[in-house]
């Protein structure tokens, strides 16, 4: 049980590191933005230094803003997973991946479907990886990713246009970038592999992340502040707190994206060429959300623009967050009931299989507690 009246206590004694006033950064980084969109040769500046972060490209003045048109008729996918993951405690080994989604035709006859897809995995090594909470992560996003594909080559056979399939976070795979090299290599194939397979039926493809932490355009900031010598660390710590939704702020109106921009973290450059990750920003009343797309889509002003206003139009009718997203976390979360159900029907399967399955003590007085 918590102790509210230490809670109070421990609140108060890092008070000072919880509420900071930004507005002195926020002022110097404002200032800085507008020195480097009216300085011309600035990219090339960019492009001559190897920083040790990754560091955007881009083809439009800086700064440059697109207004968002309204949309009525479309059609959008998103698809989200969750797991149960091995308990040790149930006295089997097996996990399991829950995927769900929803297809939303706007203007047609049969306006929502819902669906929710359970797969099972033994608790074996899979693909020569020993099974681990990395491979059971992996596993997932790479069937979101497949199950997103797969469902949106079919509705394409019945709403052809302006088609969009939507996922939750990043296409950039970053988390990838520190795994084990066998884990690396098995799952960015397979995610990339569904990438393309979109952009060979050229179904709009797009992620979208709120809350955005991303920190390119702010290492753009960096680069300015320290004169193009990344090792003078002094010069640009003051804006160390700052992402680049700040930086938007200073230009973005609600109902406005930002230029695209190309991705060039190292784990991009292993991307087929045209899906390789690019980038933009969109205000969207409540919040600077980020939105990422494959390099096909990157390359066409028009599809762009299609993107934008499917994701604007989804946040709005979502209340601040695209409504698709949210729905296909609820139809792919699996709550308490669900894990009890699960792991009751494996115990009814061992005991018609004439198996025994052992229950560890903790979890028999979880279900029982003595007083």
């Amino acid at each position: 049980m918590l102790d509210r009246s230490q809670l109070v206590r421990e609140l108060e004694s890092v008070s000072q590191q919880l509420f900071i006033d930004d507005k002195p950064v926020y002022d110097l980084a404002k200032k800085i933005w507008k020195k480097i969109c009216s300085d011309s040769t600035f990219q090339y500046k960019v492009r001559a230094v190897e920083a040790p972060w990754p560091v955007p490209s881009w083809d439009e003045q800086l700064d440059k803003t697109y207004t968002i048109d309204s949309i009525d008729t479309y059609n959008l996918i998103s698809v989200d997973g969750s797991q149960i993951y091995p308990d040790r405690h149930q006295g089997v080994s097996c996990y399991l991946i829950n995927i769900g989604g929803v297809i939303l035709r706007y203007g047609h006859a049969q306006p929502v479907t819902l669906f929710s897809m359970p797969y099972v995995f033994s608790g074996e090594a899979q693909e020569g990886v020993e099974l681990s909470v990395e491979l059971i992560n992996g596993k997932r996003e790479e069937l979101e990713f497949l199950i997103g594909m797969q469902k949106a080559i079919e509705l394409k056979k019945e709403q052809p246009k302006n088609l969009l399939v939507l996922f939750d976070g990043s296409l950039i795979f970053w988390h990838l970038e520190a795994k084990d090299p066998v884990l690396k290599e098995l799952f960015l194939s397979q995610y990339t592999a569904s990438l393309f397979g979109l952009y060979k039926e050229r179904i709009l493809t797009a992620s979208y992340i709120s809350s955005p932490r991303s920190r390119e355009l702010v290492n753009l900031l960096r680069l300015q502040l320290s004169d193009f010598d990344p090792q003078k660390t002094a010069l640009y710590k003051p804006i160390e707190r700052l992402v680049d939704a700040a930086v938007c702020s200073f230009f973005l109106k609600q109902g406005e994206r930002t230029i695209v921009f190309k991705n060039h973290a190292h784990i991009s450059d292993q991307y087929p060429d045209v899906v390789q990750p690019h980038f933009f920003y969109i205000h969207i009343g409540t919040e600077i959300g980020r939105v990422e797309i494959p390099a096909w889509i990157a390359q066409d002003a028009l599809r762009v623009d299609h993107i934008a206003q499917m994701v604007y139009d989804q946040s709005q009718k979502g209340r601040g967050y695209p409504v698709a997203i949210a729905e296909a976390h609820e139809q792919a979360v699996v709550k308490g009931p669900d894990r009890e159900f699960f792991y009751h029907l494996i115990t009814k399967m061992g005991i018609e299989r004439s198996r025994v399955i052992y229950l560890s003590q903790k979890v028999i007085k979880k279900r029982g507690p003595s007083v």
